[in-house]
């Protein structure tokens, strides 16, 4: 879609070179953010690298913090079992003593426990750094790699996010000069017809014209209406702002 060179002075040829920028810049930012199908797998196939590298990476990120967690608790619970200890000498009956004996007991369980699975946990990180080693041993090759064959959709994407920022600033200095309520008139039909709010008459006979949105023959007052005013005119149809253009009269 290409705009037209010349300065607009009707209201509705505003209005359409507007619609077209906004639509040249939908259109550039939705390239711009798509991959292209011939480069999907190799994007897909990046993403799943990447993905899995990252998942290795958050287990033996937990697997350190449950470790350090443990080493904690074992550490609490030595200051416990020294409590305990402290308290025997003073001990005045058998079942008081047992009682206590059987506390200590429970707390060396409870450090057997941790420290059983700081055993596994040791097994498990060192398994998944010597993965992670090799994941990264290889991975900037596979990430140089992945940017050599994105390398062109890279640049395009340069070329196009500029083509849609030149063409929304330029929709933004249209919208400046457009009376607020033909504007709001405009947004209004153009969110609820996927962009398009403006279509052009088109001639199917030299006395019958058409809706280029819905391709609804035109009254023969409505043409009219079209062609002199330069108020809104609506199809009767789809709803959207008929526009005459003005050149073909010329």
């Amino acid at each position: 879609m290409t705009t037209t060179t010349e300065t607009a002075t009707h209201p509705l040829e505003i209005l359409f070179q507007l619609q077209d920028l906004l639509l040249i810049a939908r259109k550039k930012s939705e390239q711009k953010d798509r991959i292209p199908e011939h480069l999907q797998h190799v994007d897909a196939a990046f993403r799943e690298i990447s993905a899995r590298r990252a998942e290795r990476q958050e287990r033996l990120k937990a697997a350190e913090a449950r470790k350090k967690a443990l080493e904690g608790e074992i550490a609490d619970v030595a200051e416990k079992t020294k409590k305990y200890q402290g308290q025997l000498p003073s001990v005045k009956t058998n079942r008081e003593y047992g009682a206590l004996l059987n506390e200590i007991d429970g707390v060396k369980r409870e450090v057997r426990a941790r420290e059983d699975e700081i055993l596994a946990l040791e097994e498990q990180i060192a398994t998944l750094k010597a993965e992670q080693a090799e994941v990264d041993a290889t991975f900037p090759e596979e990430e140089a790699r992945f940017e050599e064959q994105m390398a062109g959709w890279r640049e395009e994407q340069a070329i196009l996010a500029v083509d849609a920022e030149r063409a929304a600033k330029r929709a933004a200095e249209l919208r400046a000069g457009v009376d607020k309520k033909m504007l709001a008139n405009f947004d209004r039909i153009a969110k609820a017809r996927g962009g398009i709010a403006v279509v052009k008459v088109m001639m199917m006979a030299s006395h019958t014209a058409a809706c280029a949105g819905c391709n609804l023959r035109l009254r023969p007052q409505l043409l009219s209406d079209v062609r002199l005013s330069k108020e809104m005119v609506h199809c009767e149809g789809c709803r959207r702002i008929l526009y005459w253009d003005h050149r073909a009269d010329l």
